[in-house]
């Protein structure tokens, strides 16, 4: 503000100014007056003609002066006992008496009969003093606070270079005409700019084609001017900020220029500019600790692992304004990695079923950075990378121009896996995010390791490796629950297991009990057999989802089997649905039974009491 005050306070030692500049200065400041408060004149330095006009004739005394201004109605009369007593010459003096430099009012006046709201500034002048009491009254529209912004700029000769080097865009709209009228815009945002169509028409241009899309909303409802009159009473600007297109953080500015004899507004500035570098660096602080509270928070609001990497993927896609983020798992058995989870931003294509079983020696160099602890940043493979390498083929083919990998390790300390950040747009000059992460994806990997391994103990009998009694009821429950259709249900027995162990020992009967599993693994090898163990030698199978026929052929191909062979005896039995879990396991251990009775018979011995 001072270095703008300063132009004007040596205004015709200027001649540089250019014609712009004039014309935006005539429009911003109404009267520059020099007042002599011991003598009480003024003399007029820069007064715009309406203004020489309405002051004609008025007394050359600056007391009178400012009491007919007021007078005239020029002045709102809200406003009026304000504007009064700010200029009375003795205030002055005891406020500059007490080492005050500068002093402001706004109020509101008459301007070619329509209200603005201006501001006026009282500036001693440099050599003031008892003798000298010199003082400097500007009187300046359009607003404040535009002239603040204007004076965080590095101003260099004109305001037109101010504005050109702070503002993205800065339009003059005549809400009563329903027209607008550039002061300045960037040459980028011109193009969408048509002066000779509707203000809503250009807003809404401006704001689909310029501003990213979560901030589109609010920034419609700021750009409301059916609302903006109440939402500017007595006010002298309102601002919203967003993020544009480039990611940038905007500060949007309504400003009122003109108001109607009854207060209604009836023209604005609408200036949008870039938010100082170091509010940038602090939102971004901020969207970094917010980026990992939201990881945090997916870690502690389920136990669905899927859910909870979806969430972090999701979170760290959105904090680099990525494409897409994939976390990838290394298999060392087959020295591959495949894209277990992804994230996709909005219109990109998942290409998940395509990065499956990628060779590992392919992107050696990760592995050897991941085993140092660091990262892979590449900002452009084509300059980065030798074309010759199947690292660059590879990304070339997935259209993966820059990214950012991450990696993640077991409880000893091996890479098990990375994230791949693809196409990051923002934040790149920090990691914090990424690599943070990627150690709440290894800490949830190493919980669900344990988890999966309770789960497995809990449900699988560790002599046989076969599921469990308790695997078993859940199973049925659910099966019954669900209605699920064409179960067959097979209930085994082992034989001979008590005569082994007390003859040959419990050795030989596990031995035993091994065989019979193997036996029923190789004809009951379908992805949905599974073999269940309900007590020390009877185990149950379910075949799910299968045909009656190939359900019985098995069984009595494993019957025909074990006529030569008696390791165990079994009955099966077909259901379309499972309705009483009691009733369809009766009827397979009844077949069993029988099959039972066979092998007593045939073997002549004594059944078991």
């Amino acid at each position: 503000m001072n270095k703008i005050l300063s132009i004007f306070r040596n205004f015709n030692s200027v001649p540089q100014l250019t014609e712009d500049a004039m014309a935006f200065m005539n429009s911003y400041f109404y009267k520059i007056i020099q007042v002599n408060l011991k003598k009480d004149t003024y003399k007029e330095i820069k007064v715009l003609e309406n203004e020489k006009k309405t002051d004609k004739g008025y007394s050359k005394k600056f007391s009178e002066w400012i009491k007919n201004l007021a007078m005239t109605g020029s002045i709102h009369k809200e406003d009026q006992e304000t504007y009064l007593n700010f200029l009375n010459i003795e205030n002055i003096k005891k406020v500059l008496a007490s080492g005050q430099k500068k002093c402001t009012v706004k109020y509101r006046r008459n301007v070619n009969e329509t209200m603005r709201w201006v501001t006026l500034v009282l500036i001693p002048a440099i050599n003031y003093s008892q003798k000298n009491q010199s003082v400097f009254l500007y009187v300046f529209d359009v607003h404040d606070s535009l002239c603040k912004e204007l004076s965080n700029t590095s101003f260099l000769n004109t305001i037109s270079n101010a504005i050109t080097q702070s503002y993205l865009s800065c339009v003059y709209i005549n809400l009563e005409k329903n027209t607008s009228r550039i002061i300045h815009i960037e040459p980028v945002f011109k193009s969408q700019f048509n002066e000779n169509i509707s203000i809503d028409e250009n807003i809404n241009k401006l704001i689909k084609n310029f501003v990213l899309i979560k901030y589109q909303t609010s920034l419609t409802e700021f750009c409301n001017f059916a609302t903006l009159d109440e939402r500017l009473k007595n006010k002298t600007s309102i601002s919203c900020e967003y993020i544009g297109a480039n990611n940038g953080l905007i500060r949007a500015i309504f400003i009122p220029v003109n108001y109607d004899s009854n207060g209604k507004l009836k023209s604005v500035i609408f200036a949008n500019r870039y938010v100082d570098t170091e509010v940038i660096k602090l939102r971004n602080k901020l969207e970094t600790e917010k980026t990992l509270v939201e990881c945090l928070t997916a870690l502690s609001g389920t136990d669905d692992f899927k859910k909870i990497y979806e969430r972090i993927l999701k979170s760290l896609g959105e904090f680099y304004n990525s494409n897409t983020v994939c976390l990838f798992r290394i298999d060392y058995k087959t020295l591959t990695f495949k894209d277990e989870f992804e994230w996709c931003n909005d219109n990109i294509k998942s290409r998940k079923d395509e990065l499956q079983a990628l060779p590992l020696e392919f992107f050696a160099r990760w592995i050897d950075l991941f085993n140092k602890n660091q990262i892979v940043y590449i900002s452009d493979i084509e300059q980065e990378l030798n074309h010759n390498t199947d690292e660059y083929k590879t990304l070339k083919k997935y259209n993966v121009t820059k990214l950012i990998a991450v990696p993640f390790y077991d409880k000893i300390k091996r890479v098990t896996g990375f994230m791949a950040v693809n196409e990051p747009k923002k934040n790149l000059d920090t990691d914090i995010v990424a690599r943070s992460a990627a150690t709440y994806v290894m800490e949830e990997k190493i919980k669900q390791d344990y988890t999966e391994q309770l789960y497995i103990m809990s449900y699988t009998d560790i002599m046989t490796k076969t599921l469990n009694r308790a695997a078993y009821i859940r199973d049925m429950k659910r099966i019954c629950d669900n209605r699920e259709t064409s179960t067959g249900i097979l209930y085994a027995d082992v034989n001979g297991l008590k005569n082994t162990n007390d003859t040959k020992g419990h050795e030989a009967g596990d031995i035993l009990i091994d065989s019979a599993v193997a036996l029923l693994r190789k004809y009951f090898s379908r992805k949905k057999d599974y073999i269940y163990r309900l007590g020390g030698d009877e185990f149950v199978v379910l075949s799910m989802g299968i045909p009656q026929k190939e359900f019985m052929t098995v069984v009595e191909n494993l019957k025909d089997y074990l006529t030569s062979n008696w390791i165990l005896s079994c009955g099966g039995t077909w259901f379309q649905y499972i309705m009483n879990i009691d009733n369809c396991t009766k009827e397979a251990e009844q077949s069993m039974y029988k099959n039972k009775a066979d092998y007593y018979s045939t073997n002549h011995i004594e059944r078991r009491r």
